[in-house]
């Protein structure tokens, strides 16, 4: 074990020097954060769905979170992803509260080691990356307890009224959170373009492009755009933002 003592870079910061860092020669990268508990077998069902894929291509692992209490009582699971995992949902998208059940191959460490300036969060960019040149997996089944407080900046929300709340929240900064997905998405296009595979560049191209269409023309690509939310009613905010550039 190998401890390293520096400065306070925020989360996500944190996340990008500790891969900057990591070994260039251990076979899989896992990301932790410090309060959450693993199962036995956390990292060997993680590694288990990793290798059956090519060791040269990225890919990535997530997983379902069973949420609990500060005492471990359960409170839940997160949803599921009911569109899949894919770089069309990357665009505009992170998976829902799965960043500390990353696991990623020697492949993605190396396509990640290059740094963006302007990232909405670690994990996100990191779903954006590889599933821009690889394979993303996600697993059903949890094999960490996700412990949530009360004061938890990131939470996830239970039960009707607090679903309902983080809807109307959502609805009210969609504007802002979707203008950071187009930030993401520019940076992206500056470190990744000119590598990536023609359908995700043509996919990136009309994304970006769409702010100096007619409104006509954004109101056809928004209804017929790739890019997409899991969620029905965050999806509809997108497809409506795009009409109204305001993106």
């Amino acid at each position: 074990i190998k401890v390293v003592t520096g400065v306070n870079l925020g989360f996500a910061k944190s996340f990008f020097k500790l891969i900057e860092i990591s070994s260039p020669n251990a076979g899989y990268i896992a990301l932790c954060d410090q309060d959450d508990v693993w199962l036995r077998d956390k990292v060997s069902r993680a590694v288990e769905f990793l290798s059956r894929y090519p060791r040269e291509i990225p890919a990535l692992y997530y997983s379902r979170l069973a949420v609990v209490d500060e005492n471990l009582k359960p409170l839940g699971y997160t949803k599921l992803p009911r569109k899949g995992l894919s770089f069309c949902n990357a665009l505009v998208e992170g998976p829902e509260g799965s960043g500390c059940t990353i696991l990623f191959n020697q492949a993605a460490l190396q396509l990640l080691r290059t740094f963006p300036t302007r990232v909405y969060t670690h994990d996100w960019w990191i779903y954006l990356v590889v599933s821009g040149f690889g394979n993303i997996i996600y697993d059903k089944e949890s094999r960490i307890l996700y412990r949530q407080h009360d004061s938890n900046v990131f939470g996830i929300p239970f039960g009707v009224l607090e679903k309902f709340r983080a809807k109307i929240h959502r609805f009210k900064t969609g504007q802002l959170q979707y203008q950071n997905a187009m930030d993401q998405a520019q940076e992206f296009m500056r470190i990744y373009g000119s590598s990536l595979p023609i359908e995700h560049k043509r996919t990136l191209e009309h994304l970006l492009e769409n702010r100096k269409r007619f409104w006509l023309d954004r109101l056809r690509y928004a209804l017929s755009c790739e890019v997409y939310h899991q969620s029905t009613f965050e999806h509809f905010i997108l497809k409506a933002l795009i009409a109204l550039n305001r993106l």
